[in-house]
């Protein structure tokens, strides 16, 4: 189950900011949490490829604070960028 954690995280961080950004913009709701988690996962997949960890150490259980922080983080920052787009293309259309 502690490897499925950053993943719920990331997906959470990016449900809750993902929607904010996306009604910043003009888009809808439920498009930004639709792109808020794809954007979360995204973003926790692609910096694990990468070999990034900004906060925490990556070494260290997924449970440490400072890892659920960073998935969070992370998962908040890839939703808020999806949010950005999916409230742009949602704002063109209507």
């Amino acid at each position: 189950m502690e490897q499925y954690l950053p993943l719920i995280l990331s997906a959470v961080g990016g449900a809750v900011l993902g929607p904010i950004i996306a009604k910043l913009t003009g888009g809808s709701g439920t498009g930004g949490i639709v792109g808020g988690i794809i954007g979360g996962l995204g973003a926790h997949f692609g910096l694990d490829a990468a070999g990034i960890q900004v906060l925490g150490d990556a070494a260290a259980g997924a449970t440490s604070p400072m890892n659920i922080i960073n998935s969070l983080l992370e998962g908040g920052v890839g939703g808020g960028v999806l949010g950005v787009i999916v409230g742009m293309v949602m704002k063109s259309k209507g």
